[in-house]
């Protein structure tokens, strides 16, 4: 724990190396994983070539891309692009055609089918964040943006962006979970977190996080 923020480092999360539904190798390093509410965060990584077929499962996840690129649908997914999997609901093929790291929120069973068809209703989406404009954010001269605010039970994925010396108060988000820095630096007291460092906010946390060369936050947050 760092100034009430519980500290995630990248470098430090366990990796479970595991076999894609279609044999494939891959890797998933969980950040969290809440048992009580079935609610987990987990960096996955994917080699070259790797293709994910068509699949179903029965929690729903918002996927974002991290490094790397996503085909989906002949649409290229970038980082910050989210592909958002809906409970039960078929969606897929993946191509990473040069290989791919992805942070997953999931809500519900992560295990994942194959199958050959996709279903009647489609409502599985593809988010590219370029499309969303950036507004004023609640703190002090910060941005933010909403990739998902529907589809993964009450969970609503953001974009964050804090200019050179700005700040936020775990209270300035009251819903605010847990954020992945996915661009810049920050600091909590004497500690500095680097890209894709975690963090996960407990309860009303008054704590303040500094942004001295700026940074982009990807929080969760619960309507």
């Amino acid at each position: 724990m760092t100034a009430g923020y519980e500290v995630v480092r990248v470098a430090d999360i366990p990796w479970e190396d595991r076999r894609n539904v279609d044999n494939w190798p891959s890797r998933a390093g969980m950040y969290y994983d809440d048992r009580e509410t079935n609610l987990c965060m987990r960096l996955i990584d994917y080699p070259v070539g790797s293709i994910e077929p068509r699949h179903v499962h029965g929690g729903s996840h918002a996927t974002t891309v991290l490094k790397g690129r996503a085909i989906v649908d002949g649409i290229t997914l970038q980082p910050l692009d989210v592909i958002l999997g809906p409970s039960n609901e078929p969606h897929g093929p993946l191509d990473y055609p040069d290989g791919c790291k992805l942070l997953s929120v999931f809500h519900g069973s992560y295990h994942h089918s194959e199958v050959q068809k996709l279903s009647g209703e489609n409502l599985y989406k593809l988010i590219q964040s370029a499309q969303i404009p950036w507004k004023a954010g609640e703190a002090k001269g910060a941005e933010e943006k909403t990739l998902v605010d529907r589809g993964v039970g009450r969970l609503v994925l953001k974009l964050l962006r804090f200019p050179r010396g700005g700040t936020l108060a775990g209270n300035a988000y009251p819903m605010l979970r847990a954020a992945l820095l996915v661009e810049g630096s920050a600091k909590l007291g004497d500690e500095t977190l680097g890209i894709w460092d975690f963090l996960r906010v407990p309860g009303d946390v008054r704590g303040l996080i500094e942004f001295p060369t700026g940074g982009t936050l990807l929080a969760v947050t619960l309507a």
